[in-house]
């Protein structure tokens, strides 16, 4: 049995005696998930530690970030804006190719 058929079950019984409908299986997941990473991070507080952070320092002491396996530093590289004075902007060779009109025919 799922959660929906015990969903399902609950209602029926719900119904029959009267009594207010349960929440539909799912509907509180992320307030539940909320509430779990508050509470792990006031624990964090209470202890002395960082309240962010934790993943990234652990993966960290493994080895599995920053110089390991994901790379120095950031993963994907950053984009870089041409400035105004940059001579690649104004190189014509640079630019896309005029287009060429059709000869009537």
């Amino acid at each position: 049995m799922n959660a929906m058929h015990q969903y399902l079950l609950d209602a029926s019984r719900a119904a029959r005696l009267g009594d207010p409908p349960p929440p539909a299986p799912g509907t509180h997941d992320l307030a539940v998930l909320r509430a779990v990473r508050d509470r792990r991070r006031f624990a964090r507080v209470l202890a002395g530690r960082p309240a962010r952070g934790g993943l990234r320092a652990a993966l960290r002491r493994a080895g599995l970030f920053g110089a390991g396996l994901l790379g120095a530093g950031r993963s994907v590289p950053s984009r870089t804006v041409p400035s105004r004075t940059d001579p690649s902007r104004t190189d014509p060779s640079r630019t896309a190719p005029a287009t060429r009109s059709r000869p009537a025919d």
